[in-house]
């Protein structure tokens, strides 16, 4: 009796060592490693906590992005107002997905590092989103499906105004711009460093 309750304990122990690396990932950490401000994970949503260390850390020049990915559009704009005001640089290690790409766009110069990857996306709102929405009927947390249908066309004007005015704002080629609507659109972008480069996403 007692080995198989200890066994179970084993086997309840194990299981929890197991999950914890799957837990770390889903939410975004960030640390200070010298002049370095590092954000990892996915879902960055601590605006404040982001100020913060950058007022308390006079000596940081530089935000890396480390396999960053998911977030929502007004939170991507909202540190990336942070780090132009702090005149900070931004660099990508690994992914920068989502929100990221729009919080790298902060950077006074923005660089890539080998090997990582860009990818732009943009309108959550397709028609295979929107079909989903009205078989479900989810649309009902707004209200009836008139006011859904409004609050849908408002929310993408403007994301859309936002998504152009950081990026115009930042230097980056309209035509890139444009681009990058289209092609993300539906799909996930990834766009080619030269195609970064020239577009001055990325400045060097």
């Amino acid at each position: 009796m007692r080995t198989l309750l200890l066994n179970k304990i084993r086997f309840i122990i194990l299981v929890i060592f197991t999950l914890i690396p799957c837990f770390s990932v889903l939410a975004a950490e960030f640390r200070i490693s010298n002049n370095k401000l590092i954000v990892s994970g996915s879902d960055v949503e601590d605006v404040e906590g982001f100020l913060l260390l950058l007022e308390k850390n006079e000596k940081i020049e530089i935000i890396v992005f480390q396999d960053v990915g998911g977030g929502q559009q007004h939170i991507g704009i909202e540190i990336a107002d942070i780090i132009i005001d702090f005149e900070l640089d931004t660099h990508i290690e690994g992914e920068c997905y989502g929100s990221c790409t729009l919080m790298f766009m902060g950077g006074k110069k923005r660089t890539l590092a080998r090997g990582s990857v860009i990818g732009i996306t943009f309108n959550p709102y397709t028609k295979e989103h929107i079909q989903d929405i009205l078989d479900n009927k989810t649309y009902e947390y707004v209200g009836d499906l008139a006011d859904y249908i409004i609050w849908v066309d408002e929310t993408a004007r403007t994301e859309l105004i936002e998504y152009f005015s950081l990026l115009i704002e930042r230097g980056v080629n309209p035509i890139f711009i444009i681009d990058s609507l289209k092609k993300a659109s539906s799909d996930t972008w990834i766009p080619r460093r030269k195609e970064l480069l020239e577009a001055n996403f990325l400045t060097e």
